[in-house]
């Protein structure tokens, strides 16, 4: 299943040649991942009697193929490329619309794990994937076609 997350590129997002700056493609894809969940009626953490639990990354890779700059529109569809007991890795394309049609700027992955930490540690333990999170991503991934999240930044800015 892949799931399409737009968001506009604003100038804090930018170096000073207005070009999206390196770190800024990540938060766009963990921020995909959490309109994900949210459109699946699940939130990233939870906040439990005993402690938190959450889905923490344990690897991020971003390869930049083109340019991103300040003001454009980027689409980042991100995949769901595995689904283990105590894991999922994503897969994101991130596109934008240029006069020459619509271009791959760049791709990543992501892993998280689904961890808790009981109330007064520092230390988190992997745990299952919550049932009803991994039904609702595999029940996802069996449909065709894609979801959308409209909540993003740049929708003060739709058309």
């Amino acid at each position: 299943m892949s799931f399409v997350y737009r968001r506009r590129v604003e100038f804090a997002d930018t170096d000073t040649a207005q070009l999206i700056h390196f770190t800024s493609l990540l938060r766009y894809m963990e921020e995909a991942e959490h309109a994900l969940y949210r459109s699946l009626g699940h939130a990233g953490y939870e906040w439990r009697e005993d402690g938190v639990s959450g889905i923490p990354r344990i690897s991020v890779h971003c390869d930049y193929l083109g340019p991103l700059r300040y003001g454009e529109e980027v689409d980042v569809r991100l995949s769901v490329a595995e689904v283990r007991s105590k894991a999922i890795r994503y897969e994101a394309d991130f596109t934008v619309d240029r006069a020459d049609g619509r271009a791959l700027v760049a791709k990543g992955t992501m892993v998280v794990v689904h961890a808790a930490r009981p109330h007064g540690t520092l230390d988190w333990a992997g745990e299952k994937l919550p049932a009803s999170l991994r039904s609702a991503l595999e029940a996802a991934a069996a449909q065709t076609g894609d979801g959308a999240d409209r909540d993003g930044p740049d929708e003060r800015d739709a058309d």
